[in-house]
């Protein structure tokens, strides 16, 4: 009878094989949370722009108008925002912001007030700083968004955005009044239009992620 002799292995290569896995981990855990984190954050901000629209139209609907300047969006933008789930506590938007290309704050960032004639601002029961600023001499009404409130990262494109409601319809592109859409930054495109998102134009930010499909990658 032919003995087969079994061998189990060293503590040498039980280490070893712990140390590899750890390596791999290390190397691929940072990464796999980032992806996880960029689809999370991507996923809230395509469903804020539908809570928002949906909001929108019952607005629309309850007053009877296709006319924006009828609803509580353009005459009293904090009852409007109050149609909303909110939080109980808790600051939508931070104080200062950074921008996507090299990390440093930008002064430029629109940060709406809690309540004023023309804009108002609130924090939402799952987080989302949301505020309203309606600029009456250019017939526009600007939605700007913070999918984490006042926490951090407070970086343009990554967690603030701007975008706007439309207030009129357009046969052509088939935008109704009450669409929640980009700004089209004057006709900017391209790798322009991502050279005014990493310096901090949180509508240009928008604009690319609303054109890539909320595409978790889309300054990449």
């Amino acid at each position: 009878m032919v003995m087969i002799k079994k061998r189990g292995f060293t503590l040498a290569e039980v280490l070893l094989a712990v140390t590899i896995v750890g390596v791999i981990a290390a190397l691929t855990i940072p990464s796999l949370l980032k992806n996880t984190h960029e689809k999370s954050r991507m996923a809230l901000l395509k469903g804020t722009v539908a809570s928002v629209g949906n909001v929108i139209q019952s607005e629309m609907l309850k007053q009877r108008t296709t006319e924006i300047t009828s609803t509580d969006i353009y005459k009293n933008p904090k009852a409007f925002l109050e149609k909303f789930e909110l939080a109980k506590s808790g600051k939508p938007f931070g104080t200062t912001y950074k921008r996507y290309s090299d990390a440093t704050e930008t002064n430029d960032v629109l940060i709406p007030e809690e309540e004023t004639e023309t804009q108002a601002s609130v924090l939402l029961k799952n987080g989302v700083g949301l505020g309203i600023v309606n600029d009456k001499d250019n017939s526009t009404t600007s939605v700007v968004v913070d999918l984490t409130g006042s926490d951090k990262p407070n970086m343009v494109g990554v967690d603030y955005y701007i975008m706007k409601i439309e207030w009129y319809d357009d046969e052509t592109s088939g935008i109704r009044a009450g669409d929640v859409t980009s700004y089209k930054i004057g006709g900017v495109t391209g790798a322009a239009l991502k050279t005014e998102c990493t310096g901090g134009n949180g509508a240009a930010c928008f604009r690319m992620a609303e054109l890539s499909g909320y595409d978790p990658q889309y300054l990449d």
